[in-house]
């Protein structure tokens, strides 16, 4: 936040906002949904461990299921949370 991208106040001042409203959306992810063991690393880190793993998706009938290499060192990991995630109250 020491240098901002444009000479507008406006502009700077929404790229601010939105920069606060993604950390606190990780931060609510990290509370809620991460493994213990993940709950301390960076933004960069889990995004690297979980989001960025080479999986296929598998359409049936009823469930979509996500097929993770063998050798995949966070697949633990990348289960509790989409358990976790699973297990959030739904919204209506």
């Amino acid at each position: 936040m020491d240098t901002m991208s444009s000479h507008s106040m406006t502009v700077n001042s929404n790229r601010m906002q939105i920069s606060i409203l993604v950390y606190n959306i990780f931060n609510w992810f990290r509370r809620l949904v991460l493994p213990k063991s993940m709950r301390k690393l960076q933004i960069d880190t889990v995004r690297l461990k979980l989001l960025k793993i080479a999986a296929k998706m598998v359409h049936s009938a009823r469930y979509i299921t996500f097929k993770l290499c063998s050798s995949c060192p966070y697949k633990e990991a990348f289960t509790e949370t989409l358990n976790n995630i699973r297990l959030l109250p739904k919204l209506e």
